[in-house]
């Protein structure tokens, strides 16, 4: 253990550092960092695509899903969940002045963690053999060289703006597990006449979650729906949760072997449909296989797009029968289905742990669901629930994310019909699809007036250009000589109108 003076601070760290650009390397152990800034601004950032994210302050409790047990297991780490310590997973910086921030950040997907206080920081990963960077900057310089530092340690390539997919149009905010061929049939040329390159297919094609066969909805099949897609011009898409099953998933009667367990029985890892669902042990190779086999039948039916639901569970804390960390038993679970469909196929994580998903997956869900409406008045301690504002701060939060993996911010709501928000609150979700750039929508064709499908037409058309986007500061962007600022949105000074809330 030695100390070391860095950026006007003291740091205890286990070994010597070595410098990285304009910051430091620290090998695997704990960080321990006296600072004197007192309660100041932070970044906390959450473990999994919907997890909370923001800038926050240390004065204030912690960020998190508040008293929701249910919650929490599904959208953020339940096991390193603290009601009393501000906690960070893999990454947080403190604000020394205006543009000027201290950055700590992890090196590997080890369950890595920092909590903070008014005067100290400790940086620890589950398994004590997590490397940290530490850099001390404005805002700008210690994203970008953390960025750089994270690229080399995980040997990521640096995606390029023409990989990100073409505008998709889903199924999910309008029709949700409703869908059916009809409807999904009737979507495709008004889609393609739109502009949209992907049509995505999410829940409720499947028998059950873990029995993926067509159900009576889908009789003619799914391979069928999908040359319909492609003859039209677009890729075709699905929705696809191929790390958990339902109990009723003839999976788990089959091969109960496959699923996390303790000495109670299956592993819950987590609450959706009405029930609990369980989750592979990834561990396993045999569960690995039948993910990857799963997988290689829905991309052989013609799917190119896919987006795998829920992933978070493959790396739940719970025993395994494998040797191997429950992160990297989740990144040999993707890293398999990578293998499997090759690099042309896209893979969109929603319920993703971040960082093991980095050099894998082509895209990740950076927020927690969207809906048709801001917020909900009533629903103050919840910031993983649905919603445009929950959805918006995670997503330009995790910005920086944007060179090692396709940041997705949900879907651009323009429809009227069925939906809550201001004209104001739907563009709003437009300039967050073209920051992030990754645009799509949910909103039928006959749900639409001719002036909203105009605007369709223009979101389509600026997501197949790929428009460049220069940040201007935490909250403010150029995209192609046209600055939005998201500050007064999520951080409004004032009392938000009820315009702009569900009561």
């Amino acid at each position: 253990v030695m100390d070391f003076t860095i950026a006007d601070v003291r740091i205890t760290a286990q070994g010597s550092p070595r410098q990285f650009g304009s910051g430091f390397i620290y090998p695997n152990g704990k960080i321990n960092i006296e600072h004197p800034w007192g309660q100041t601004s932070y970044y906390r950032h959450g473990w999994n695509s919907w997890s909370p994210t923001r800038w926050w302050n240390l004065g204030r409790k912690p960020w998190r899903v508040w008293d929701n047990p249910e919650r929490t297991m599904t959208a953020d780490d339940a096991a390193n969940d603290s009601a009393e310590i501000h906690r960070s997973s893999l990454v947080t910086a403190i604000e020394i002045a205006p543009d000027d921030l201290l950055l700590v950040g992890a090196l590997s997907y080890d369950g890595a963690n920092i909590d903070l206080s008014a005067g100290h920081i400790k940086a620890w990963s589950e398994h004590d053999n997590c490397p940290w960077f530490i850099i001390r900057g404005s805002e700008k310089l210690v994203w970008d060289e953390y960025v750089a530092a994270l690229a080399d340690a995980l040997k990521i390539t640096n995606r390029t703006s023409a990989q990100r997919p073409g505008p998709t149009w889903s199924s999910w905010y309008s029709w949700f597990e409703e869908i059916t061929d009809d409807i999904i049939d009737a979507e495709i040329k008004p889609a393609a006449d739109l502009g949209y390159e992907v049509l995505q297919i999410d829940d409720g094609w499947q028998r059950t979650v873990g029995d993926w066969v067509p159900n009576h909805k889908f009789s003619a099949g799914m391979a069928d729906l999908a040359d319909r897609i492609i003859n039209h011009g677009m890729r075709a898409g699905l929705w696809v949760a191929p790390f958990i099953a339902l109990s009723d998933a003839p999976i788990v009667r089959e091969h109960p072997e496959l699923f996390l367990q303790d000495d109670a029985g299956f592993v819950v890892a987590g609450h959706n449909w009405g029930q609990d669902y369980y989750a592979l042990d990834l561990s396993l190779p045999q569960a690995r296989d039948w993910a990857a086999d799963l997988i290689t039948t829905v991309r052989n039916w013609g799917y190119s797009h896919l987006k795998l639901d829920f992933i978070y569970a493959g790396a739940v804390a719970a025993p395994r029968k494998m040797n191997m960390s429950r992160e990297a038993a989740y990144r040999a679970g993707i890293k398999q289905i990578r293998q499997a469909v090759g690099p042309d196929t896209y893979l969109l994580g929603s319920g993703a742990p971040i960082v093991a998903s980095l050099g894998i997956l082509d895209g990740i869900r950076v927020g927690p669901d969207t809906a048709p409406y801001w917020d909900v008045l009533e629903r103050k301690c919840d910031p993983s629930a649905p919603g445009v504002l929950n959805a918006i701060r995670n997503s330009i939060s995790r910005i920086w994310l944007s060179p090692l993996i396709d940041c997705d911010p949900d879907v651009v709501t323009i429809r009227s019909r069925s939906c809550l928000l201001p004209p104001e609150g739907s563009q709003v979700t437009v300039d967050a699809a073209l920051v992030c750039q990754v645009a799509s929508c949910s909103d039928p064709n006959d749900w639409l007036t001719e002036a909203e499908r105009d605007r369709v037409r223009e979101l389509t058309a600026a997501s197949r250009k790929k428009l460049p986007v220069t940040q201007l500061g935490r909250y403010r962007f150029d995209i192609a000589g046209k600055v939005v600022d998201f500050e007064n949105y999520l951080n409004p000074k004032e009392r938000v109108s009820d315009r702009w809330l569900v009561k």
